[in-house]
């Protein structure tokens, strides 16, 4: 492919990367980068991305409304995935009340419900109305064990997912955070960062139907590829 011919110019240097939320491990959009060296500055997109120009030695500044700050120095690395926290402490406090609810237990059945019959089953799944003991009207059936509830096992199954789907968008992910493609298009087509950018999001659109799942590099590029061929000579003519 193209994308390998080209390379990064030492004297214009480009500081790159993506903020994740440190919790689930999510991208954050709308994140303000401050480069505290030359005051170079940018706001990450829907994918957590941002570019600044910028050398070792400066201090990148990260914030965000509700979020703790972070400021992260610049070594040897050109591309960062940083982390910042949600700062829960800022949230409004409220109340929340309802009426007392209670189970009747008793000897032989433990819950004091009926089978579920024919009705599909598996963990995570509620059910209601399942007794016909008036006390237990309006009543619920949680299937699977109480922990599967829990809200800790529920981010856990959460991130599985979310790890499973980054692996499958494994070589999308090189490809798009690479900096030789990047600089690669904008070379090819004559763009500037924002025109990049702008791009970038676009080509993620009209992709997201499939969100590049389970597709190899070869591919990825011959997609990108296809799309800034359209798309880069249009804005230009």
């Amino acid at each position: 492919m193209f994308f390998s011919a080209s390379h990064v110019p030492a004297l214009s240097q480009k500081l790159t990367g993506n903020v994740i939320d440190a919790l689930d491990k999510a991208y954050i959009d709308k994140v303000l980068v401050v480069n505290l060296s030359n005051n170079d500055s940018t706001i990450t997109n829907e994918r957590g991305y941002f570019r600044v120009s910028g050398a070792s030695g400066d201090s990148l500044h990260f914030s965000k409304d509700n979020y703790i700050p972070n400021t992260i120095l610049v070594g040897e690395q050109t591309h960062f995935v940083t982390q910042i926290y949600f700062n829960a402490r800022l949230l409004p406090t409220f109340d929340v009340y309802a009426n007392e609810f209670r189970i009747p237990f008793q000897v032989g059945n433990v819950s004091g419900m009926k089978s579920l019959g024919n009705r599909p089953t598996g963990p995570g799944k509620i059910y209601t109305g399942l007794a016909n003991n008036p006390s237990l009207q309006p009543g619920l059936t949680l299937d699977g064990p109480f922990s599967y509830f829990m809200k800790s096992e529920r981010h856990k199954r959460e991130y599985a997912k979310k790890l499973d789907i980054l692996s499958r968008k494994k070589d999308y992910l090189e490809v798009i955070q690479s900096d030789s493609v990047m600089t690669a298009l904008k070379e090819t087509f004559l763009l500037g960062d924002r025109e990049l950018d702008s791009l970038i999001v676009a080509f993620n659109l009209e992709n997201q139907y499939h969100q590049f799942l389970d597709m190899n590099r070869v591919q990825v590029e011959k997609l990108l590829l296809e799309f800034f061929q359209i798309h880069a000579y249009r804005k230009k003519y």
